[in-house]
């Protein structure tokens, strides 16, 4: 009889701190650019420039998210690193083809692409961006419907 392996399971380090409470006077970035998008201010209503602040990391997520989808390619959470009280303190948003493929002839659309922001947790638990890499070193998808495959 062989031995059976049990599935590993996910530890589970720290508790995160709360999200930001939402302030009324304070705009979030995603409700700025909704709101230019509204009034048709530009061409590009998303910009994640260097300190942009957000209430969440879910927040930034739909931000990055909503720029991604202007300029048409696919992002995914990337590393994230804990502070020393077991919390996340960085967590960075990645293009979709970042990573390197898992062989050499794969059909695998990672080819190590550098886009991507870094957020950082803020002292009110909120985050901010504190880099932002725009160059791809792919083809952008022609549509948003567009499958990479």
């Amino acid at each position: 009889m062989g031995v059976v392996a049990l599935p590993a399971r996910r530890v589970r380090v720290g508790r995160a701190p709360p999200d930001r409470t939402h302030c009324a006077e304070r705009q979030s970035a995603l409700e700025k650019s909704v709101w230019c998008f509204a009034e048709e201010l530009g061409d590009e209503d998303i910009d994640p420039c260097l300190g942009t602040t957000f209430d969440s990391l879910s927040e930034a997520y739909d931000f990055y998210n909503l720029y991604s989808w202007e300029h048409d390619f696919g992002i995914r959470y990337g590393k994230s690193r804990l502070n020393s009280a077991k919390t996340k303190c960085i967590q960075e948003l990645v293009c979709g083809c970042s990573g390197k493929p898992t062989g050499e002839n794969t059909r695998s659309c990672h080819c190590e692409c550098p886009a991507m922001i870094r957020l950082l947790r803020s002292a009110d638990n909120g985050c901010y961006n504190t880099e932002h890499r725009v160059t791809h070193n792919h083809v952008l998808m022609e549509t948003c419907g567009e499958i990479a495959f």
